[in-house]
């Protein structure tokens, strides 16, 4: 490779070469500590954080299902933090939104969001998806 236009190059020392191939002091971390597969934490029957994902999206997002009490409370927060992404918000279960919003559930089957009671929701969410409609 040609070093030509980059001028003198510059070596820069390594803060400390001992830390390169030491694992001292590491204590590590268990599985129940951190599982980036995990659709979700289940605390007790719940589940306390589920990921959120929106179409078209590539960031997504977890949020403390247990803070709400309700639809309305879940919709509030997602048009915070994802209402952005469209000119018109997310506008979700209002009429003539051009979103929907799915859940996964734990027997891994996507459903609509609404049209179980909230409770029963709460217990079976695993996973939400903004989607946009067709």
């Amino acid at each position: 490779m040609s070093q030509e236009g980059y001028g003198e190059l510059m070596s820069w020392p390594q803060a400390n070469p001992s830390l390169k191939h030491s694992n001292s002091g590491y204590q590590g971390i268990t599985q129940e500590e951190c599982d980036e597969d995990a659709e979700g934490v289940q605390s007790k029957e719940n589940w306390a954080y589920v990921k959120v994902n929106m179409d078209g999206v590539v960031v997504g997002r977890k949020i403390r299902i247990l803070d709400h009490g309700g639809y309305s409370s879940l919709a509030i927060q997602l048009e915070d933090m994802f209402g952005r992404h469209s000119a018109t918000g997310l506008r979700l279960f209002q009429p003539g939104s051009e979103f929907c919003l799915f859940y996964k559930d734990r027997e891994e089957n996507w459903r609509t969001v609404g049209d179980v009671p909230w409770k029963e929701f709460v217990e079976s969410v695993k996973r939400l998806r903004i989607a946009q409609r067709k």
